[in-house]
């Protein structure tokens, strides 16, 4: 019995002693393999792109609608209060030069200033013939006379002005210039006030463009710098140059951004408000470019990581302009062709074993 105590107690030392050695050797091991071993089996996947020697330009893009230049709406009204009698056009219709618009007749309140104009010349007249008869039988004077005769003219004169205006009988009125109608002001049979608008017509050579602009980009800009347009959502259509006009002084309340009015050519096909983009070019550069995602801020300066022999290469770069997907770098020890990591370098480190994979 106490022999076979003895025989599990000698096991049981055998079994502690060989785990500990176990134990022992391996925490040595370890200790002996140290951070590089560790190191090595700690391999990053990224994705890679060549560096690009390409040209780098940066734009401000902004967004608006064709509206009226200044001078473009030309108002269509009679000296005269008149009659409406018809209207051959709507408001946004398209009309060319010498076109109807609308027909008017004098009002019951002109035709009777027609008919006193009228009376008052006859009698004028028949006053400058009285005298004369009497001047003839020595019974008026000179004076007598040139105060009938002038008389006489006042009377004439103001009946022919009343008839150049159109007093006398129905009008056409037509467009003096191609365009589009803005707005049509009366109905048919109303009576209008003399200078009353009737129609107004938009100018179709007369147009220009109203970016808005973000009020912090409204400095780097200036009259006469030339802007590219083009319709919104269609990128196939070519793009129509123009040039800055006038900028805005003030934010627009409707919009809270900065009006910046842009000229257009006379081709333009444009119509009165359309949804247009516009695209200043405010620098271009050549050298090396990469996409914004292979750089990186670390603390004060921008990094950039590429892949040499399957491991990853610190750099830091210089950024010289970027726009929304690109950016144009500096840095020593660079050039066209290098692979730049775009996707997994936020976890590298120099030296770091990276395995490249395509982008998903």
């Amino acid at each position: 019995m106490r022999q076979s105590v003895r025989s599990i107690l000698i096991a049981v030392i055998v079994l502690c002693l060989v785990i500990g050695s176990y134990l022992f050797y391996r925490e040595r091991r370890a200790v002996k393999a140290g951070p590089g071993e560790e190191e090595s089996r700690q391999v990053a996947s990224v994705s890679v792109v060549p560096i690009m020697l390409a040209k780098l330009s940066t734009d401000i893009t902004a967004y608006g609608d064709v509206v009226p230049a200044p001078g473009a709406i030309q108002v269509v009204s009679v000296p005269y209060e008149s009659r409406v009698s018809s209207i051959m056009v709507s408001e946004k219709q398209k009309i060319s030069k010498g076109d109807a618009l609308l027909e008017i007749g004098a009002s019951p309140n002109s035709l009777l200033e027609l008919e006193q104009a009228q009376n008052a010349r006859d009698i004028a007249g028949q006053k400058l013939g009285h005298v004369k008869e009497l001047f003839a039988l020595k019974l008026a004077t000179n004076a007598q006379i040139l105060e009938a005769e002038e008389a006489y003219q006042q009377a004439s004169a103001r009946l022919e002005s009343l008839k150049k205006r159109g007093i006398d009988g129905n009008r056409t009125i037509r467009s003096d210039v191609t365009g589009l109608i803005g707005k049509v002001h009366i109905q048919e049979g109303a009576i209008v006030p003399a200078g009353n608008p009737l129609v107004e017509i938009i100018a179709r050579d007369r147009l220009e463009v109203r970016l808005g602009m973000e009020p912090e980009d409204v400095g780097r800009l200036a009259s006469g710098q030339p802007v590219e347009l083009s319709y919104v959502n269609m990128s196939y259509q070519q793009g129509t140059a123009g040039t800055i006009r006038k900028i805005s002084r003030a934010v627009n309340p409707a919009t809270r951004l900065v009006d910046v009015f842009v000229t257009l050519p006379l081709s333009t096909q444009y119509l009165l408000g359309q949804y247009i983009k516009g695209s200043i070019r405010m620098a271009s550069s050549s050298g090396l470019v990469v996409p914004r995602s292979a750089v990186l801020p670390e603390g004060e300066n921008q990094v950039l990581f590429t892949v040499q022999g399957g491991r990853a290469v610190k750099h830091i770069v210089r950024v010289l302009l970027e726009n929304d997907k690109e950016v144009y770098i500096s840095a020593t020890g660079l050039k066209p062709g290098d692979q730049a990591v775009v996707l997994g370098n936020y976890e590298l480190e120099d030296g770091m074993a990276v395995r490249v994979v395509k982008a998903g």
